[in-house]
């Protein structure tokens, strides 16, 4: 009975450990590079748009972190952080993925005319999936024209 027990008792610690390892924070080195889409009318001249092709850090960037589960625009966000100059930055989140936006589309969420329908703010600008294994992220998105008005943002 002694042995039937101390079983139970090692089986509910393991189970007990092992289970909030997982919801605990993990710390989250990233870096995030972005380009850009031509946002503009008449066709520009092909060595504009190569130089949008080219991935830059997002030096000084302020991104919003929302649940990718149940992503939505308008949702609640869970944290926001800032780049610094060179596109690095550190926060804790728990295991688990998650949708980021940048300022322009957290902006334009603030705006009286945008509607959850329009594709601009539907998408995330990237994905973030944090593990338990990992602590160095790279993430690199572009940046899309905001059509819902009628025009470029």
């Amino acid at each position: 009975m002694k042995n039937l027990i101390l079983t139970y008792l090692i089986a509910f610690c393991f189970l007990a450990c092992s289970s909030t390892s997982e919801t605990k924070n993990q710390i989250v080195n990233g870096f995030i590079k972005n380009n850009s889409e031509y946002i503009g009318g008449a066709n520009p001249p092909e060595s504009l748009l190569e130089g949008l092709a080219i991935y830059q850090p997002s030096a000084n960037q302020h991104f919003y972190v929302r649940n990718l589960a149940n992503y939505a625009p308008f949702t609640p966000f869970v944290t926001s952080f800032t780049t610094d100059a060179n596109g690095n930055y550190n926060i804790n989140l728990p295991v688990g993925n998650y949708a980021i936006i940048g300022q322009e589309k957290h902006d334009f969420e603030l705006n009286p005319y945008a509607l959850s329908s329009c594709e601009y703010i539907q998408t995330p600008d990237f994905i973030l999936n944090v593990t338990s294994n990992q602590s160095n992220y790279t993430s690199q998105f572009t940046r899309k024209a905001n059509y819902c008005l009628g025009y470029p943002q």
